[in-house]
Formats: structure tokens, C-alpha cells, sequence
């Protein structure tokens, strides 16, 4: 028997692993994205609370002598760009074959968010070091959601993959913070900074949920895993 042979079945096998870990992913994107949109909006909650409570906007790292609250903030928002990520490969997973390449560029791009977001949640919990986030680790986080989104979108849209306005959507999503971002203007004369400055979070997280019901609806049937 020679090496190939050998290494044949081992190839195999690790082919069955990845087109099952897709078939995951694919299939339970609606409930990633649904869980990463809603984190999105419970981290403005958590941040209006800590305003409200301590009167004013909390970013820094939260330390020994810091309330849940103040834990909860950046573990929400590193949630949301974990599962976000997570959400986004999986719907590339589902595109038919005219927009694969698009659809692979996106999941790439996802995937660093997925990566930088895994990385700033175990830096959090203390396991390697003190309990701190980056905020160059968490901006890929949303970079790689928001611009992973217009990728997927746009590979959903040419692959003709169905339902067509979650293409749609996603491709546009960036445009959502837009009027939010528009809202802050005349919000910020009369409302504290807490309340104004991650505004346009909890919009984008609200419109992302709404898309893994869409996905919910409408799941993607196994042959479209490709």
C-alpha cells in the first residue's frame, strides 16, 4: 500500500469534517445572526444603565473593583461581533455557485472579525494576562462584520440565492449607519453621550436580527450547501 493510499482516507475524512462544519454553519445562521444583532442592542441597554447609574459614558477597560454592568459592556459587544461573524459564514456557505468567489472574499473578511472578536472575549476573562480588551482587535471585530456583510450580500445577489432582500440587506447594511450616524447630530444637544454615541449599534444589530428571521423562515436546503 503506498503513502497516497494511505493519506487518501485521512483527506476524506477531514472533507466530511469541513462540509459538516458548514452544513452547521449554514443552517444555524439565522440564530447566530439573530444572537448577534440582539447583543448588539443589549450592549447599548447595558451602556445607557451605566450612564444612567454612574453619570456618564463607560469605554475604558473594566478592573478588579468594576460592576458587572461595567463587564457586561465589552462582553456583549465582543459577543455580538463573534456571533455576527459566525452568522456571516454561514450565509456565504449557502450562495449558489455565480457568486462563490464573492462569498468566499466575505467569509474571509468574517472570519478575521470572528478571530479578533474570539481573541478580545478570552483576553477579557484574564486566561492569558490581565483582563483587558484591545480596541484595534475590536475594531476588526466590526470591520470584519460590516464589511463581510457587503460581501456576502453582494455574493447572495449575483449567485440569485434565495430569499433575494437578505442579499439585498446585507449589502446595503453599511448605508443603515447613515441616518443613525445622522441622528446623533441634533440627539447630542439633548441627550447625554451615553445615550447618543453607540446609537447607531444597536440600529445595525436590530436590522441583522431581523435577517436571521428572515434566514428563519426561509432556511437554506441542504443541497444549496456547497
Amino acid at each position: 500500500m503506498s503513502l497516497q493510499d494511505l493519506s487518501t482516507p485521512k483527506r476524506s475524512e477531514r472533507a466530511t469534517a469541513t462540509r459538516a462544519w458548514r452544513e452547521v454553519l449554514v443552517h444555524h445562521a439565522w440564530l447566530t445572526l439573530l444572537v448577534g444583532g440582539l447583543c448588539w442592542v443589549v450592549t447599548y441597554v447595558v451602556e445607557i444603565l451605566i450612564g444612567t447609574l454612574l453619570g456618564e459614558a463607560v469605554y475604558a477597560s473594566p478592573g478588579d473593583s468594576s460592576s458587572w454592568l461595567v463587564w457586561l459592556w465589552p462582553a456583549s459587544f465582543f459577543s455580538a461581533t463573534l456571533f455576527l461573524s459566525a452568522g456571516l459564514l454561514g450565509v456565504a456557505g449557502a450562495v449558489e455557485r455565480r457568486g462563490r468567489v464573492l462569498a468566499v472574499i466575505g467569509a474571509a473578511v468574517a472570519s478575521v472579525g470572528l478571530v479578533a472578536s474570539f481573541v478580545n472575549l478570552v483576553r477579557l476573562t484574564g486566561a492569558v494576562g490581565e483582563a483587558e480588551a484591545s480596541d484595534g482587535l475590536g475594531f476588526l471585530g466590526v470591520v470584519g462584520v460590516m464589511l463581510g456583510s457587503v460581501l456576502v450580500g453582494a455574493a447572495r445577489l449575483r449567485g440569485r440565492t434565495q430569499p433575494r432582500p437578505v442579499g439585498l440587506t446585507l449589502a446595503l447594511l453599511p448605508l443603515a449607519f447613515v441616518p443613525a450616524i445622522a441622528a446623533t447630530i441634533p440627539l447630542g444637544a439633548v441627550a447625554p453621550e451615553y445615550v447618543v454615541a453607540d446609537l447607531p449599534f444597536p440600529v445595525v444589530g436590530s436590522i441583522l436580527a431581523a435577517v436571521g428571521l428572515s434566514l428563519r423562515r426561509h432556511p437554506a436546503p441542504r443541497t444549496d450547501v456547497v
